[in-house]
């Protein structure tokens, strides 16, 4: 989630919030009761923020945010065992990391240029840093690269009135463009590309004001409503065969992780214990994502549906 740091937090209370407003949204998808999953935990450090988890192109680590350090870095845990290491560094906060389709670096979020924009961290390099992206008045913030890795999507302020639209930028850079336009202050945000690169799903609460996934044409377009739930859904992120968005709702009274199928817009539930933030392991078996521990949140693994 954007806004990013702070916004992670208040979107817990606008999460509780949504939950009241059961039944708004239109006529009901159908749902399949919940299929018990074992989860694995992959970090018990209920004392430190963890949030954000996104696999490497080959599946073999876990980048995610962090602030072990005290305020917000990207790091990278390896998934076959050992301890996660520090990827950036920085005195401002860097967050919401998405992976470049080779694996050579990453995009994110910081505010280490005043404002909050998406920047590019290279890895094939030991030792660079990162450059920017984007650099305007308005907040930058969650990137998730194109398939073929030469566009960004994000969620940003600029432009106005008000609210957030969704915008794409060159990863190698160059001129923004706008892809929506919000309405009455409501909000576009947390962008992911279909495996094909034609669409791009987000989460909205330009109808209705209860928070609900949408898609767009990457080409730019008119939009199309996908979850008439009732409640909160948000944080869509697509499966790399195309036929399931995961994304999380408070549809079960509780947040939790679901899926969607793209083909007969059916959900289903894949979480029990809670479930934020999901996003899909490159083979498309396994989903990351956060469940709230003692104090903050941690990053687990379950099968995917």
């Amino acid at each position: 989630m954007s806004r990013i740091g702070n916004a992670i937090i208040a979107a817990s209370v606008v999460v509780t919030a949504l939950a009241a407003l059961a039944g708004c949204g239109g006529p009901a998808t159908p749902v399949e009761p919940a299929r018990p999953a074992p989860p694995r935990q992959l970090t018990a450090t209920e004392a430190v923020f963890e949030a954000n988890p996104t696999y490497a192109p080959d599946g073999s680590a876990l980048l995610f945010e962090s602030d072990a350090t005290g305020n917000l870095e990207i790091w990278r845990l390896p998934l076959a065992g050992g301890p996660a290491e520090q990827v950036t560094f920085d005195p401002a906060r860097d967050s919401a990391p998405a992976w470049l389709p080779d694996g050579s670096g990453f995009v994110f979020e910081s505010d280490r240029s005043g404002t909050t924009s998406i920047w590019r961290q290279d890895l094939s390099v030991p030792g660079l840093q990162p450059v920017p992206l984007t650099d305007d008045a308005g907040e930058d913030g969650s990137p998730a690269v194109s398939p073929d890795g030469t566009l960004v999507a994000y969620e940003s302020s600029r432009g106005g009135p008000s609210g957030l639209d969704l915008w794409l930028s060159p990863v190698g850079g160059g001129p923004p463009v706008r892809l929506t336009t919000s309405v009455d202050g409501s909000y576009d945000r947390s962008p992911d590309w279909s495996p094909d690169g034609a669409l791009i799903v987000f989460e909205s609460n330009r109808q209705g004001g209860a928070p609900a996934l949408f898609t767009v044409p990457a080409q730019g377009g008119g939009l199309s409503r996908l979850t008439p739930l009732p409640g909160y859904e948000g944080h869509p992120a697509w499966s790399p065969d195309g036929a399931r968005i995961a994304y999380e709702s408070t549809q079960s009274g509780a947040m939790e992780v679901w899926c969607l199928d793209t083909a007969d817009g059916r959900a289903r539930q894949v979480t029990t214990g809670g479930g934020y933030w999901p996003r899909w392991s490159p083979d498309g078996s396994r989903l990351a994502y956060c469940r709230w521990g003692a104090t903050n949140p941690n990053l687990w693994e379950a099968p995917a549906p």
